[in-house]
């Protein structure tokens, strides 16, 4: 599970790609992201971890004036997304996203999978709607769409209620969610219970919680992707310790992290807690029973 971020996603990329390095003992089966984690759910899923990388030092911007001048008056991110996502893509890894839709404030989820198809990036430009940054909503289907991660930007649900349906479609169960996010005071367990383990990590723990929302600079994300890089060869390393060892042993290590964690985690308030609070509420809205869509053949 990959959360929303702005330019902090930029962990992401790191940790994702020393996960990627190990691809005997984690074998990735599904994925949910949210808002900016879209486009690392995306890299993923379709093998372009390198191609996004280089378009996040290609934004190079790190004053909040100017982001907004080349999002509004430039189309910023429209024009990323043209670029990144294109015709020949693939993914071979199911990838579930979000979309928040008004007035009522409801939200849908996505899954796309296969071959490329151009009524993803109309999808994908709604999920990506960042808060701050856009002021007009899409429209999807008659209504107003708008960053799914206004309602769920820590997106677990996908992946729990579907994991029966993994066991018919990959021939086995999933051992571990691992959910990268940037809200150091989360916690699934205040919220439910999962029979699969869960393994939920603020991804900039390893950079001291340095938590620039918007700085695009070259120097800074490079930065955060070498630090997610290294947090991410700390984690794959104690993961794959017991790897084969079965759902109790990593339920074991996943609550050992957390807890050696813990600490620094509730010392850390950033915006990121906020989103988490005002998800609560779209939540409450969301019907879990028809929610969830494909946007495949």
């Amino acid at each position: 599970m990959l959360s929303g971020g702005i330019s902090k996603c930029a962990y992401q990329v790191g940790f994702v790609r020393a996960l990627c390095e190990k691809p005997e003992v984690f074998d990735i089966r599904v994925v949910s992201s949210s808002s900016a984690g879209i486009f690392t759910g995306y890299a993923l899923c379709s093998g372009k971890l390198d191609e996004l990388e280089y378009l996040y030092k290609r934004i190079n911007i790190n004053k909040n004036w100017e982001l907004f001048i080349q999002v509004f008056a430039k189309n910023l991110l429209s024009r990323l997304l043209e670029g990144f996502i294109s015709i020949g893509d693939r993914l071979n890894i199911p990838l579930y996203f979000p979309v928040c839709y008004f007035p009522i404030f409801s939200v849908e989820y996505y899954e796309i999978y296969g071959n490329y198809i151009p009524l993803w990036k109309k999808y994908i430009r709604a999920a990506t709607n960042f808060p701050f940054l856009r002021i007009c909503p899409n429209l999807l289907n008659g209504r107003l769409a708008f960053d799914g991660g206004a309602v769920d930007n820590i997106p677990i649900f996908p992946i729990l209620h579907r994991s029966n349906g993994f066991v018919d479609k990959y021939g086995a169960d999933l051992d571990l969610i691992l959910a990268l996010h940037f809200d150091a005071r989360y916690d699934f367990r205040r919220e439910f219970t999962s029979g699969i383990p869960i393994l939920d990590i603020d991804v900039s723990y390893h950079n001291n919680f340095d938590k620039q929302h918007y700085n695009y600079s070259v120097e800074y994300v490079e930065k955060m992707i070498a630090s997610g890089y290294e947090y991410g060869k700390l984690i794959c390393g104690e993961l794959a310790s017991v790897d084969g060892l079965g759902r109790e042993e990593t339920a074991r290590l996943a609550d050992e992290v957390f807890l050696r964690e813990h600490a620094a985690r509730e010392k850390n308030m950033s915006v990121d807690r906020l989103f988490s609070m005002l998800n609560s509420f779209g939540k409450s809205l969301r019907n879990d029973s028809e929610c969830i869509k494909k946007l495949y053949l």
